[in-house]
C-alpha cells in the first residue's frame, strides 16, 4: 500500500472529517502510537492501515478497499 492509498483508503471508508481525526487522535494499541505518529515515524501505511482497521472494527471489506477500483466501491463501506 502506497501512502496515497492509505488516504484514500482513509476517506472511503470513514469519510474525510471523521478519517483524519482517527488518524490524528485514536491511539492504536498495537502501534503504540496514534497512525499519524506511526506514519511519521516510517511505519509501512500497509501496517498502520490494518491497526487502524483492527481498532474500528471497520472490517474486512475495509481492509482491501485500497485494492478495489475507486469507481466501483460501495457508496459506504466499514463503520461511520
Amino acid at each position: 500500500m502506497k501512502l496515497s492509498e492509505f488516504w484514500e483508503a482513509v476517506d472511503a471508508v470513514f469519510g474525510p472529517v471523521l478519517g483524519r481525526s482517527y488518524v490524528r487522535d485514536l491511539y492504536l494499541p498495537g502501534l503504540r502510537s496514534t497512525a499519524a505518529e506511526a506514519l511519521a515515524a516510517g511505519e509501512a501505511p500497509d501496517v498502520v492501515w490494518g491497526a487502524l482497521v483492527d481498532e474500528t472494527g471497520a472490517g474486512q471489506e475495509a481492509r482491501w478497499v485500497h485494492r478495489i477500483d475507486p469507481r466501483e466501491r460501495p457508496g459506504s463501506l466499514g463503520s461511520r
